[in-house]
């Protein structure tokens, strides 16, 4: 049985107007335009600010090395041997120490969001703030 052409309409408006509610339910990096970028040069680690127009720089301690780095967006991550960085388009850069022993297991940055997973503790950076948040990952007894 074939449908009328309004039947045919109408259920392909349903559909469109489904499926704009689903695409707009699952807002993804691509709603955030780039505006950082990382450069790293020796002992300095250089934040191309394109949304200000600016560099903003963070030097490293003298035996600081760094080990991996993850950019989004509007965020920046940076591991080193002695420090978790951070720098946010709005905030700039901000850092907590490693803690003694602390292995770093998965680091990612996506929109204004950084997520670092330790050995020993969860945390997320907001980049528009500038906080950061922790939580311990040890088993509560």
């Amino acid at each position: 049985m074939a449908l009328s052409g309004t039947r045919r309409a109408a259920g392909t408006f349903a559909l469109a107007a489904l499926f704009c509610c689903a695409a707009q339910a699952q807002v993804s990096s691509g709603d955030v335009p780039k505006q950082v970028h990382l450069v790293v040069d020796g002992n300095r680690l250089l934040a191309s600010n394109v949304r200000f127009s600016r560099f903003d720089e963070l030097k490293l301690e003298g035996r600081e090395r760094v080990q991996k780095t993850a950019v989004g967006e509007a965020v920046i991550i940076v591991i080193t041997n002695q420090r978790l960085i951070a720098y946010g388009v709005v905030s700039g850069w901000r850092s907590v120490d490693r803690a003694a022993g602390e292995q770093i297991e998965s680091v990612s940055a996506e929109d204004y969001a950084g997520l670092i997973v330790t050995s020993q503790r969860l945390l997320n950076f907001n980049g528009e703030s500038g906080v950061w948040g922790e939580r311990d990952r040890r088993a509560s007894q």
